[in-house]
């Protein structure tokens, strides 16, 4: 290749290189190395334009010659070593497996010296003002990438420290993922657990509400049998119930027939009683005539008594002179009489005193039964029999009363009539 020929990118030809490279794979991940080694020859051709170092400055054709005489001249030494100049770096850095980074000074010797293998033979026609301006342009060239070198150790170091936090977030993340996994997990357990209670609390609902569905349609099915036999029973009492309904009827109107014929005869029968107390108020009238006719009588009975005594008297003091013959045969059927008058007037005392002593009880006993034993209740207690019998008697003992009333004053008007006109007289003396 010619001296003009622009500078270009070296080309590695090795045999064992060592690993020193630089690699972009993403934003997150750049690894740099630099394939150096001390039996590289570097070449220089001008075929590829595109990747060349002469991209980075302007070349001329009359600095080619001074570059390569700086080379020649300044740069013909063995360059020291600055391995340990560069840090180790974590992923996305610097990396060198079996030495440390070059510098620039070592760089630029390496170019050299791999420049003066490959163009030695051309290098030996150049001038030496070539060289100068070789030496010159090669020196900007150095500084260049110098300084393209520090801005890539800078986003390097940038890039590092993106690394790193990456790798805490993505570590962040890991663990928060697996947090979550295992959330995921316990969650999905616990819903396994649920559905499971589920699905048993759900059989249990349908066999409780079978089982109540069950009850219900067996206790539906017994009301409907309890309504039919009370259906049967009601129809049944319902028609025993129309036939007492016809029994009653027919009793009902029986029992007005008989109300009816019962107010007929009460109004008989009240009829009767009006008639039965008019006789009895009749009787009771004449009973108390005949009981004044009887206490006159009895009146008279004392007095006559007394009159036999005083004539007694009067005819034992005056017959005391007359003989016994005359006296037995006048006085004795009169005192056989008068015996048997005695007996009857003391008999008829003792069933008046009676008679009296039975009025006056009669009396008390309405008087202290007050009005609900008055004449009226009485017959109304009595039947209409009782009622006539005792309307009989009265009467009979009225009759015998009076048939004895009548005997005694018969006798006393056939036997001795001088008692009632003693009885007469005294009135009229008087």
């Amino acid at each position: 290749m010619g001296v003009g020929d622009n500078m270009m990118a070296p080309t590695s030809q090795t045999s064992t290189p060592t690993s020193g490279y630089i690699t972009v794979s993403s934003e997150d991940d750049v690894t740099v190395t630099n394939s150096v080694s001390d039996a590289d020859s570097y070449e220089w051709n001008g075929e590829d334009q595109s990747n060349g170092v002469d991209s980075l400055s302007p070349v001329n054709s009359g600095l080619d010659i001074k570059r390569h005489t700086w080379l020649r001249t300044s740069l013909r030494r063995t360059p020291t070593s600055n391995h340990d100049q560069l840090p180790n770096r974590k992923s996305g850095s610097f990396r060198n497996t079996s030495r440390k980074g070059l510098g620039s000074n070592a760089l630029a010797s390496e170019l050299y010296r791999s420049s003066s293998f490959n163009s030695s033979g051309r290098s030996s026609v150049c001038d030496a003002a070539d060289d100068v301006y070789s030496d010159v342009s090669l020196e900007e060239d150095v500084l260049d990438l110098n300084h393209k070198v520090q801005m890539l150790q800078q986003q390097m170091s940038v890039l590092a420290d993106n690394q790193t936090h990456t790798d805490e977030r993505y570590s962040r993340v890991k663990q928060e993922n697996a947090g979550l996994q295992a959330r995921i997990l316990m969650l999905e357990e616990q819903l396994r657990d649920v559905e499971i209670r589920a699905e048993e609390r759900l059989a249990e609902e349908e066999k409780r509400h079978r089982e109540l569905i069950g009850r219900v349609d067996r206790e539906k099915i017994l009301q409907v049998e309890n309504c039919a036999i009370r259906l049967q029973n009601i129809e049944t009492e319902n028609v025993k119930l129309k036939e007492d309904a016809g029994r009653l009827r027919a009793a009902l109107d029986k029992a007005k027939e008989d109300n009816e014929r019962l107010t007929d005869n009460v109004e008989l029968n009240e009829a009767m009683i009006m008639g039965l107390k008019q006789d009895l108020a009749n009787a009771r009238v004449e009973d108390r005539k005949q009981k004044d006719v009887i206490q006159n009588q009895q009146q008279i009975i004392e007095e006559l008594s007394k009159e036999l005594e005083l004539v007694k008297q009067e005819k034992v003091t005056a017959l005391t002179a007359l003989t016994l013959s005359q006296d037995k045969d006048v006085t004795s059927p009169l005192r056989t009489e008068l015996d048997s008058l005695r007996i009857q007037h003391k008999e008829l005392q003792e069933s008046h005193d009676e008679l009296q002593a039975m009025l006056l009880s009669q009396g008390r006993s309405l008087i202290s039964s007050g009005t609900s034993n008055t004449l009226a209740a009485e017959f109304a207690a009595m039947s209409q029999d009782d009622i006539k019998s005792a309307l009989q008697e009265q009467q009979e003992v009225n009759a015998q009363l009076r048939s004895y009333i009548e005997t005694i004053l018969t006798m006393i008007l056939e036997q001795q009539p001088e008692l009632l006109e003693v009885k007469m007289k005294k009135p009229e003396g008087c």
